[in-house]
């Protein structure tokens, strides 16, 4: 059965990467490691996290160095052939390594995903295909849906999905493939990172796959939403990472249209929201800055 090397960054999220690692713990499984990449979470609870969980393998960045950045440094000191790559505020079903063992062996040239539910235990969609003229805001996703008679709700209960990406909130490959495609995009801070590296591996012929039958609960939003300050910074990084995934994967007039509408309907979206919210006005703001017309 493959080894397996779990990387986890974390950035303040103490309470639910306590879950986190108790749910890995209870797997009951062998050969497996768990990296934990901290991102200068500057807090006094890091030594007493680090005795606590004195078997975890501990990083601890001088500075929060974005979440591609900080996978690439736990993939480097990984010793097993195979990694995981779990965000903080994942806690992992029953079963969930060793049933995930036997799918590395029957996709072997895969990245692989597994079924995600909230809070609530409602299960959610993470997964996606690429930002597109189809894809660039969620009426027009919509609207392609409806026109392409996409049904989500009904592609959950199908046994295995192949999307065109997965999230890297829970992202399996091997290390070998991992290398052949250079790693995570340190270009990306946060967000399209994922859908990046999917997007990298499809060029090369390996396959994106979501296990519906494999589930972990994730509680979303707990590094990202600690305070106002944080969250216009990661809604801000989720609109640049956008367009660096277009200036990147697109080519010529395509991609000159498709930024353009990227970002105007961003911004006539926190316009239209900006009177009643002060997240809003402060993260158009961060929009009229980084986005000066030389951008379309």
């Amino acid at each position: 059965m493959p080894e397996l090397s779990i990387i986890i960054v974390n950035y303040k999220s103490w309470s639910v990467l306590e879950k986190c690692i108790e749910s890995i713990s209870s797997q009951n499984i062998s050969n497996n490691e768990i990296i934990i990449v901290d991102n200068n979470s500057d807090s006094s609870l890091v030594n007493e996290y680090k005795i606590k969980y004195n078997k975890c393998k501990w990083i601890i960045n001088d500075k929060n160095l974005g979440f591609s950045k900080a996978c690439n440094i736990g993939a480097k000191a990984a010793k097993y052939e195979h990694f995981v790559f779990l965000n903080p505020d994942t806690e992992l079903g029953i079963n969930c390594l060793i049933q995930l063992k036997s799918n590395i062996i029957k996709h072997s040239n895969s990245i692989i995903s597994i079924s995600q539910l909230d809070s609530y235990g409602n299960k959610t969609f993470p997964y996606g295909k690429f930002l597109s003229v189809k894809t660039f805001n969620g009426l027009i996703r919509f609207i392609f849906r409806f026109i392409n008679s996409e049904n989500r709700l009904k592609d959950n209960k199908k046994p295995l999905l192949r999307p065109d990406w997965v999230s890297g909130s829970f992202l399996s490959i091997d290390k070998k493939n991992f290398n052949k495609l250079g790693g995570w995009d340190e270009d990306y801070w946060m967000y399209y990172e994922d859908m990046d590296l999917c997007k990298r591996a499809k060029n090369i012929g390996m396959e994106i796959i979501l296990i519906n039958s494999i589930s972990c609960t994730h509680h979303h939003g707990k590094s990202s939403r600690i305070n106002l300050k944080t969250t216009v910074k990661t809604k801000t990084h989720l609109i640049k990472s956008g367009v660096l995934f277009i200036d990147k994967h697109y080519k010529g007039i395509y991609q000159k249209f498709l930024k353009f509408i990227f970002i105007s309907s961003k911004i006539i979206e926190y316009v239209l929201l900006s009177p009643f919210s002060k997240q809003k006005r402060l993260i158009l703001n961060n929009l009229i800055f980084n986005f000066r017309i030389k951008e379309f």
